[in-house]
């Protein structure tokens, strides 16, 4: 790596950290302001607290990092123009895109970095975190887990639950099977049931395809099928939604892997293979913004300095999300295919981005 190389990624390193630095306060200083009144309310510990807070910044910065890097790739430039530093490059002989190729690559590798993290860091992050607010913040008692992707949940009226699959947005469940006990926990009733779904307006749970088993006091065992049938059981769906691993405290292998025994349960997989796509394609748009803010800045450099460049920034970044936060809306809709739903923004501001590149001046 040349001199110039090295003293182009220090500024931008060193502006992705100042960058960086100031995203995550502010993240945390609106995280406080909207958990603070749930703290003081459930008289949280202070330690819990903390937990709570130095857990999120994980996924903050990866939430953060794709402005960050946009930020410092547009202000390094900005910086290096105002100062003259480019013409001097220019004058002894380094092209434009010897200047800015640092610049993409170091946003490239902190991409893959994000990616890494996305796998490795975040969903465990995620896991202590809502454990540390429902469990040791809200007092909720844990009484459901998940194990190979099954959950197992027993409820206060000495029903355990398991469940092959829970989709929280139908409120549906599929290969269902109830063990009813009674208050000595001696078991006198199974029910399996092929799909179990919510009535919202007669707020009961609907079991179809079903056998149940009557244990007798005798030691009999009495089977009755059904079709379609009603329990009086106390769970709500919300119970549910607390068990169970969410996509975001899934990486990727575990996310393919849960969407392959969903998928043979006869479960629509729509939204969460768009979820797939989208933590492939998360990471690398830091690398695309800083592709698209690069030109605007070098063009802009000198006559615009960084009120330009924190404009530039804003505009850039608002059409990005947009355009990915549509395409995420109609996958999920199952209106677009969910490679395009996840990749679409990123392949759309990449062709805008090398457009751009290939008409700056050198």
């Amino acid at each position: 790596m040349s001199i110039l190389s090295r003293y182009i990624m220090s500024q931008f390193f060193r502006l992705v950290a100042i960058c960086q630095a100031g995203a995550i306060t502010l993240f945390l200083m609106a995280e406080f302001i909207e958990r603070i009144d749930d703290l003081i309310e459930k008289k949280a510990a202070v330690s819990d607290g903390l937990l709570f807070f130095a857990y999120k910044i994980p996924q903050l910065i990866v939430l953060s990092v794709p402005i960050t890097v946009l930020l410092a790739s547009v202000f390094t430039l900005v910086l290096l123009s105002r100062g003259n530093e480019i013409v001097a490059m220019r004058a002894s002989g380094a092209s434009i895109y010897r200047t800015i190729a640092p610049i993409l690559a170091a946003s490239f590798a902190i991409a893959l970095l994000t990616f890494a993290a996305n796998e490795y860091i975040v969903p465990a992050a995620n896991r202590r975190v809502n454990h540390i607010w429902n469990v040791r913040v809200k007092k909720i008692s844990p009484r459901g887990y998940n194990r190979t992707n099954r959950i197992w949940y027993r409820s206060e009226d000495n029903t355990i639950w398991q469940i092959t699959f829970f989709d929280p947005f139908r409120d549906q469940m599929k290969g269902v099977t109830l063990y009813r006990l009674t208050g000595d926990n001696r078991l006198f009733q199974r029910i399996d049931a092929r799909e179990v779904r919510w009535e919202p307006r007669a707020k009961r749970w609907l079991f179809r395809g079903g056998l149940i088993h009557h244990f007798k006091k005798n030691g009999d065992i009495v089977q009755e099928a059904f079709s379609a049938r009603t329990f009086p059981l106390k769970d709500v769906p919300g119970d549910f939604k607390q068990s169970g691993k969410k996509p975001g405290e899934m990486n990727w292998v575990e996310l393919r892997d849960y969407i392959r025994l969903i998928r043979s349960n006869g479960v629509d997989t729509t939204r969460y293979v768009v979820d797939l796509w989208a933590k492939l394609s998360t990471p690398f748009i830091c690398f695309v913004l800083a592709l698209v803010g690069v030109p605007f800045s070098v063009k802009s450099g000198r006559s615009g300095g960084l009120a330009l460049g924190v404009a530039i920034t804003i505009a850039i970044s608002m059409g990005y999300l947009v355009l990915f936060y549509l395409g995420i809306s109609l996958g999920h809709a199952g209106r677009l295919p969910p490679a395009v739903a996840a990749w679409g923004a990123n392949l759309i501001f990449l062709a805008g981005g090398g457009y751009l590149l290939t008409h700056v001046r050198s």
